[in-house]
């Protein structure tokens, strides 16, 4: 992941909320402990929710379920996935 500061500016500036959760109890369980949730108008009535054991694969697996909901809206994510 590049920079999140920039990361989630970007996301602001595009309308999107962000939220990133550690569970101290699912993390002594050694679950998946970290939550990622995206909302805003750009996602309509829903959200993007991602639960994964580290927070790298969290902000990976929510911000491609992020592109894949807002039909190409948002490639330039991939940028923060190693990707573009």
């Amino acid at each position: 992941m590049s920079d999140v500061e920039e990361l989630w500016t970007r996301l602001a500036a595009g309308g999107v909320s962000a939220m990133v959760k550690i569970d101290h109890e699912r993390f002594a369980e050694g679950g998946r402990a970290w939550t990622l949730l995206l909302s805003g108008p750009p996602l309509g009535e829903g959200f993007v929710r991602a639960e994964e054991s580290s927070l790298e694969r969290c902000l990976k697996v929510g911000l491609e379920r992020l592109m894949k909901r807002a039909d190409g809206e948002w490639g330039w994510v991939s940028e923060y996935l190693g990707e573009g």
